[in-house]
């Protein structure tokens, strides 16, 4: 049994999603890519979680764990990129706040 980092996003399985949150070196530089990226990523765990679901409704080889965690790491990936919307809805509505 191989134990993943807690900071790691394919410790729970997870590819694909960019290493937003880590990135110390130049923080503003790659913000929309990486956003992008991460929609991205969200749009394939979101086709993989509907395929799972379809695949169960018409009693396909799938199992219902594997469903309800692709259906759950949908989920956890929609509340990250709507976090992270709302962050950088937050650091644009601050700056434009500023006084030059």
């Amino acid at each position: 049994m191989q134990i993943g980092s807690i900071g790691s996003s394919t410790a729970f399985g997870v590819t694909g999603l960019p290493d937003v949150l880590n990135s110390t070196a130049n923080p503003g530089a790659e913000t929309g890519s990486s956003f992008g990226e991460l929609l991205s990523a969200l749009n394939g765990a979101s086709t993989e979680a509907d395929t799972a679901v379809a695949d169960l409704a018409v009693g396909g080889e799938r199992d219902l764990h594997d469903v309800v965690l692709s259906v759950e790491m949908e989920s956890l990936a929609f509340d990250l990129a709507v976090q992270i919307r709302n962050r950088l809805v937050e650091a644009y509505s601050e700056v434009f706040r500023m006084q030059v």
